[in-house]
């Protein structure tokens, strides 16, 4: 009995052939859509969150005593 390496069905390139150039314009426009959101919203996030450290000065109130007294 003999054992072959190669397998019994050949390979074919089917699944390349059957999709449409539609299905790759597609594709690439929802990367390029989702690639924007994250920029804009990376934009966003750095817009709001950036700030500078002599504008945002924190003054900590005297102390008000506990809640017991009160």
């Amino acid at each position: 009995m003999t054992v072959s390496a190669e397998p019994c069905v050949a390979p074919t390139s089917s699944a390349s052939s059957s999709q449409s150039p539609e299905f790759g314009r597609a594709a690439m426009a929802i990367l390029v859509a989702m690639v924007l959101l994250i920029v804009a919203l990376t934009g966003i996030l750095v817009e709001t969150t950036w700030g500078h450290p002599v504008d945002h000065v924190e003054v900590t109130p005297s102390d008000p005593g506990s809640f017991a007294r009160r």
